[in-house]
């Protein structure tokens, strides 16, 4: 006798079946340009394009108009609860892509560099269910259209279309069905509601709370690589925020130093960061590395004034 649809057995075949039902396979097929350009877009909800940007926005604070360093810091909890609600949620259903999803359509008619990252970015491996580069947009992009400054009618705009583009691209691209994208969507949206309601926009230690609490949860459910250097990453976060939060945003920032924090920073912890995608480690060494990396991100405004007092 079938499961019943409204028990777990059943709840979950419904959704089995309905992520069979998706847009991707009308995409498939499209010439070369148009996958190629949305694989430039999909890196917008990228781990390592949040990193970059989001550090960068930290380290050079309200230097910036328009930014400051506590929205910053808002923003990489975000990114860090979209990176352990995305990883546990990936471990809890263990759903898989759409066929063919290892596969960049128009590779073979690239060559060198720009087919190497063709290769990487339109090509995805590993459970599907949801769509981690829709849920990170939602609420990455989503937080920043609502506390960052300027004009607010141009915040929403932007930050409504990056949403949407980047989840398009996971189905331009085939590597997710269209439900995954739906609920990441969703998910990132009801995160996103449920920290500002906390006050996370004033108090971001909050943020990095639930990330590390999810990640931990992640952690138990599949001690692995990935899961470890997750929970790594948000607890290193959150513990150097508890420590030195405060302090940091007290630290005066200038175009000058924060443009020397990232010339430095970026190098010290990107490289090793790098290294944890692309070499094989043990969980603890991946869990110590990303902890290190992240706590880094947000002690150096300290490191770098104590280094300018005394120069």
């Amino acid at each position: 006798m079938g499961a019943r649809s409204g028990s777990p057995e059943g709840r979950l075949g419904l959704l089995v079946a309905a992520r069979a039902v998706g847009v991707e396979s009308l995409l498939a097929g499209l010439p070369l340009p148009v996958p190629f350009l949305f694989a430039v877009v999909t890196q917008l909800g990228d781990v390592w394009f949040y990193f970059l940007t989001l550090t960068t926005a930290y380290w050079v604070g309200d230097a910036v108009r328009g930014n400051d360093r506590r929205t910053a810091a808002l923003l990489l909890g975000c990114a860090l609860c979209a990176l352990a609600v995305t990883t546990t949620l990936k471990g809890v259903f263990d759903l898989p892509r759409p066929p063919g999803s290892s596969v960049a359509t128009g590779a073979n008619q690239l060559s060198g560099l720009v087919r190497a990252f063709y290769l990487d970015a339109a090509t995805a491996e590993g459970p599907g269910f949801p769509s981690g580069h829709a849920l990170g947009s939602a609420l990455v992009w989503g937080a920043a259209a609502l506390t960052l400054g300027g004009s607010r009618r141009l915040r929403f705009a932007v930050g409504g279309l990056v949403v949407l583009l980047v989840g398009l691209s996971r189905l331009v691209l085939g590597v997710h069905f269209l439900v995954d994208v739906l609920v990441g969507w969703a998910v990132g949206g009801f995160i996103l509601a449920f920290l500002l309601r906390v006050g996370a926009d004033r108090k971001p230690g909050r943020a990095l709370s639930l990330a590390a609490l999810v990640a931990l949860v992640g952690a138990i459910g599949n001690f692995d690589v990935t899961r470890l250097t997750v929970f790594g990453a948000t607890l290193g976060a959150r513990i150097a925020w508890g420590a030195v939060g405060g302090d940091a945003l007290r630290v005066p920032a200038t175009r000058r130093s924060g443009l020397a924090l990232t010339a430095v920073g970026l190098p010290l912890l990107g490289v090793p960061l790098a290294l944890l995608y692309t070499a094989d480690t043990t969980p603890v060494t991946s869990f110590t590395v990303a902890g290190l990396v992240t706590a880094g991100v947000i002690v150096l405004p300290l490191v770098g004034d104590v280094t300018r007092s005394r120069v």
